[in-house]
């Protein structure tokens, strides 16, 4: 199993950039700060989706949801039961990116 973990680790998931383009849903992508996955992949999978809302847990690891459960829970929640927002000083949704 561990040996199965590892391989996750260092060669999964294989999902590229491009293929996020094409989803038309509102999405929300959350990291740790201090993560596994690297905070440019984050970002670059959050930047590939039209429509994605990007959170970054402050003094997290892979294990964010264990570490900080109320901060995530109350993101998520939100996320989930509450429409987006205009924002006012928007500047990658500005041109529908």
């Amino acid at each position: 199993m561990a040996a199965k973990l590892k391989r996750t680790d260092f060669e999964e998931p294989t999902l590229q950039a491009a293929e996020l383009r094409g989803l038309p849903n509102r999405t929300l992508v959350m990291a740790a700060d201090d993560e596994e996955v690297t905070l440019e992949h984050t970002v670059e999978m959050y930047r590939s989706l039209p429509d994605a809302e990007l959170a970054i847990i402050p003094g997290t690891s892979h294990g964010l949801l264990h570490e900080k459960p109320e901060l995530c829970n109350a993101i998520i929640g939100e996320f989930l039961t509450a429409d987006a927002i205009s924002t006012i000083a928007t500047v990658r949704r500005a041109n529908g990116c």
